[in-house]
């Protein structure tokens, strides 16, 4: 059972409610993370900022979603790790991809540069190492896409501990976190 509820659309203010309505629009649905969010307009305009700041970037959708894999799993946020694993349907990663993302491991070396990456951010509270950096623009990371994948790793970060911190019902086909 949640520690936090999801606003319901009907309790939600007028700004808010709209807000409500175009994620349910793009998404098909509202996820229970997005109305629990929504009990601050605060959190959720800061977590739908950073999503479209990061949609601008050098890092493709599939890409944006191995890290949101890979961080996930490192955080063990179930919920999240469930969502993204139902949002690479779409995006081309198959079984195959959604589980060596989960397990931090890529075919491209520029992409295993950046699951490395994320998950150090994670697993070393953003105290990366100089030899780690290193390595990540030794395999083509500049500079700017180092900092994205600092940024996207932020965001999801984000996600996770919110749902850590209010254990919010799973609205997505559940993954065990044991691969």
């Amino acid at each position: 059972m949640s520690l936090i509820s999801p606003l319901p659309k009907t309790d939600a203010n007028p700004q808010v409610k709209e807000k409500l309505e175009n994620i349910e629009e793009a998404f098909g649905m509202l996820p229970n993370i997005i109305g629990v969010m929504a009990r601050s307009e605060a959190t959720l305009d800061m977590y739908m900022s950073m999503e479209g700041g990061l949609e601008s970037g050098e890092l493709s959708k599939p890409q944006r979603e191995m890290i949101a894999l890979a961080v996930s799993q490192a955080n063990e946020c179930r919920y999240c790790v469930s969502a993204h694993t139902e949002f690479c349907s779409g995006l081309g990663l198959d079984t195959a991809d959604i589980i060596k993302s989960r397990l931090c491991e890529a075919d491209n070396p520029k992409d295993q540069a950046m699951l490395d990456l994320a998950v150090s951010i994670v697993e070393n509270r953003g105290q990366v190492s100089e030899e780690q950096v290193g390595e990540a623009r030794e395999a083509g990371l500049t500079d700017s896409l180092i900092l994205e994948v600092f940024s996207n790793t932020i965001f999801v970060i984000m996600g996770n501990y919110i749902n850590h911190l209010a254990r919010i019902d799973i609205d997505f086909p559940v993954c065990a976190l044991d691969l």
